[in-house]
């Protein structure tokens, strides 16, 4: 165990006697799964695109390393600072949007990526902690001064992003996008007749996207045949009925390292079917094993959120922490084949250099909202300190 002595007051000792230690470790953990698994999974990929065996892994390793100083270096901040670096963020985010939808590199027809320096960087997975953050300024600053009018601004951020998103399209970042912002405001205390009205805004607009969105249609039909008409379905395998097959295969102790077949029927096993894979060769218990780490963040996260007495910190922290558990809930259903395929990667598993560094910047930003208070910095007249508060 590292040690630090109390008596240094730098700011590397007073992180680490603020910061929540157990999270970092769980996300580190989680990030060394995912280099474990590049390992065995993705030398297929890079094979079957006949470059060097190791290729994926070397990039999943470098972007690893950016995403944890990115985590750390994030969650030595000041809580004012990580607020003022999201804006920054948000900012070029939209901006790098904008330039996809004219420069981008398109793939499967969809541009979603900017090429720099001969990596692609996808903006939209850094728009999501971004956003955040300022949707909860707004939410946080309406309800201590009791102005409702300012609840309209994230409502307006959130449909602008949304639009930004589906003209390139990126469905399933929209979706995510709604449901987190959406569960941003009902923690901040929406009301019941927003939520309905909301709630049946969302089924128009899940019917608009199946009847607009070719793709959408496809894997919609795709999973309701899977389901009800497996008749229908052409006798070649699907992502989804691979990853099922992968999950049966895989059974209590997994088929052993590398063993597994799923990554050489799959070109996104490492990616987008990451958990399947990981069954199809861990098994059961592996992939237990990884749902209970998971779950130690998100529970140990909201308790860790209740101590909080800053109400932008709680709002904050909450909506940075159900992005993380939201992304993991739907890349883990739709490799169980419970919702339709959406192409969510598994925080800090799978391969994808903007989604680990955009994962490691929102849970850095998450461990600066929740670290212990300072006694020398506590302010007693901060005006978002509120105690009411409770999840």
């Amino acid at each position: 165990m590292l040690r630090v002595s109390r008596t240094n007051i730098g700011p590397l000792g007073l992180w680490w006697y603020t910061v929540d230690r157990w999270m970092l470790f769980g996300l580190i953990v989680l990030g060394c799964v995912g280099l474990f698994f590049s390992l065995a999974v993705s030398p297929a990929e890079a094979i079957s695109i006949k470059t060097s065996t190791y290729f994926f892994l070397t990039r999943h390793f470098i972007y690893c390393c950016i995403s944890l100083f990115c985590l750390i270096f994030i969650s030595i901040l000041p809580p004012d600072k990580t607020r003022k670096l999201s804006l920054l963020i948000f900012l070029f985010s939209l901006a790098g949007i904008f330039l996809t939808l004219t420069i981008g590199v398109n793939s499967g027809g969809a541009s979603r990526w900017l090429p720099i320096f001969g990596f692609t960087i996808q903006p939209s997975e850094f728009l999501k902690p971004s956003l955040i953050m300022i949707v909860a300024w707004f939410l946080a600053r309406s309800r201590i001064e009791r102005n409702n009018t300012l609840q309209i601004i994230p409502i307006l951020l959130l449909f602008f992003s949304i639009i930004l998103l589906l003209l390139q399209p990126d469905v399933g970042q929209s979706i995510l996008l709604f449901i987190s912002v959406i569960g941003l405001m009902f923690f901040n205390g929406l009301p019941w007749k927003v939520v309905f009205g909301l709630g049946s805004f969302s089924i128009v607009g899940a019917v608009f996207l199946y009847f607009n969105f070719s793709h959408v249609s496809l894997r919609v039909d795709n999973w309701l045949n899977a389901w009800f008409n497996p008749e229908l379905l052409d006798s070649r395998p699907t992502q989804a009925s691979s990853a099922i097959d992968a999950f049966e295969n895989g059974g209590l102790f997994g088929q052993g390292i590398g063993e597994g077949w799923m990554k050489y029927n799959l070109p996104d096993a490492y990616t987008d079917f990451i958990f399947a894979a990981v069954a199809e060769e861990g098994g059961l218990l592996v992939i237990l094993l990884i749902i209970l780490v998971y779950g130690f963040l998100i529970i140990r996260g909201f308790s860790k959120i209740q101590t909080l007495n800053n109400y932008f910190n709680q709002l904050s922290a909450s909506g940075l922490l159900l992005i993380f558990g939201l992304q993991t809930l739907f890349h883990m259903a739709v490799n169980l084949s419970l919702i339709p395929a959406k192409g969510m990667t598994l925080p800090f598993i799978s391969y994808g250099g903007s989604s680990i560094v955009a994962l490691g910047i929102c849970m850095g930003m998450f461990l600066s909202l929740t670290k212990k208070d300072d006694p020398r910095s506590r302010s007693k007249n901060s005006e978002l300190n509120y105690t009411g508060i409770q999840f």
